[in-house]
């Protein structure tokens, strides 16, 4: 760390420790700037967390002028990769670390910034407002194992207005929107329906999967949107800043034994209030009223490569940005134990620059 910083950390310090005691409100005070420092702040990983990381680098430069963020994608292996090796001073995953990487890099610590979750949207023409669907029935429309409305409704024992074909509409692109779906699909095995209409979920939970033929895939959140807004047969699946127009689909949950409307605030329920291990599984939460398909987004930073501006920006995304985190279609973990969680390892990091 130049002299110069560490002059400054101590000062930072008291700013930034001040406002982890007090996280219950989204009030960042930014290290004074004056000098002429300039710093840059650089992340890869992750192509899930890399548009969110994209929209606190248009704002982060704003509240603590003098730094800057640069952000770079990859893949959530590569940011653990170069994080460990120093290479970068934060990396980006979407998927807690295995057990191997986590023994051979004890210095690396793993912090939730934000969580994730979906909905799956239907055009009002399939059965008016109102529509419900366990992980089966999920498995089978995605999956192509049930093809039309009609044998949806045979399958399942359920009553649907609409006939004919179904009209799937999943992402083309790279998404962790697609990921999470995916991952919740393979929970399917939870699921138990009583007329032993159980299926698989065989396409995998990359961020990019080959549907099944049939499928419209297309580009995007809002393709997904439009093209079930204006197909009296569609569904599809968006993040939950895409619900609008639709008819949302309350998930069945089988941790809770409820139906649950996709929604931020029933998202953020699924984190628990014992938040103590940043890779605890959320998704089909136990607890009343959690969103089933949730899971959590993540930065690591590397103790043996530490510099103060790179925990400046833990500070402020993990306060002032949680107010962005919603334009990229993800959820804020302000006011929950994740968010302290992490607040909690920053006021370390902290001290340890002093």
């Amino acid at each position: 760390m130049s002299s110069i910083w560490k002059q400054k950390t101590g000062l930072m310090i008291v700013l930034v420790f001040g406002i982890i005691i007090g996280a219950g409100g989204l009030i960042f005070i930014s290290p004074p700037s004056g000098g002429g420092i300039s710093a840059t702040v650089t992340t890869a990983g992750s192509t899930t967390v890399y548009p969110l990381s994209q929209i606190w680098a248009t704002y982060f430069p704003a509240d603590v002028p003098g730094l800057v963020l640069n952000p770079n994608s990859g893949g959530s292996g590569l940011g653990q990769s170069l994080v460990s090796q120093g290479l970068i001073d934060i990396g980006a995953t979407s998927s807690y670390p295995k057990q191997e990487y986590i023994d051979e890099n004890p210095s690396v610590e793993i912090l939730p910034i934000s969580a994730d979750a979906l909905a799956i949207v239907v055009n009002e023409a399939v059965n008016g407002s109102e529509f419900k669907m366990d992980c089966d029935m999920v498995v089978a429309v995605f999956q192509r194992n049930v093809t039309t409305w009609e044998e949806f409704a045979s399958t399942f024992d359920v009553t649907i207005t609409q006939t004919g074909a179904i009209s799937v509409y999943a992402r083309s692109d790279a998404s962790g929107t697609t990921a999470t779906f995916a991952k919740w699909l393979e929970t399917a095995d939870e699921n138990i329906n009583s007329n032993g209409a159980e299926y698989e979920w065989n396409l995998g939970h990359e961020e990019a999967l080959s549907f099944p033929a049939g499928v419209n895939s297309v580009d995007g959140n809002p393709s997904v949107s439009s093209g079930v807004l204006s197909d009296d047969h569609g569904i599809g699946y968006v993040s939950l800043a895409f619900m609008e127009g639709g008819v949302v689909v309350d998930l069945y949950n089988p941790g809770n034994d409820e139906w649950v409307t996709p929604s931020v605030a029933n998202a953020i329920k699924a984190i628990p209030a014992n938040f103590t291990n940043p890779g605890q599984d959320i998704m089909n939460s136990n607890i009343a009223g959690a969103y089933p398909v949730a899971r959590v987004l993540y930065y690591l930073v590397n103790r043996e490569y530490l510099r103060s501006h790179a925990v400046t920006f833990l500070s402020w995304c993990l306060l002032q940005g949680q107010t962005h985190v919603h334009e990229v279609g993800y959820v804020p973990i302000n006011g929950t134990a994740a968010q302290r969680y992490s607040l909690n390892i920053v006021a370390d990091l902290i001290q340890n620059l002093s």
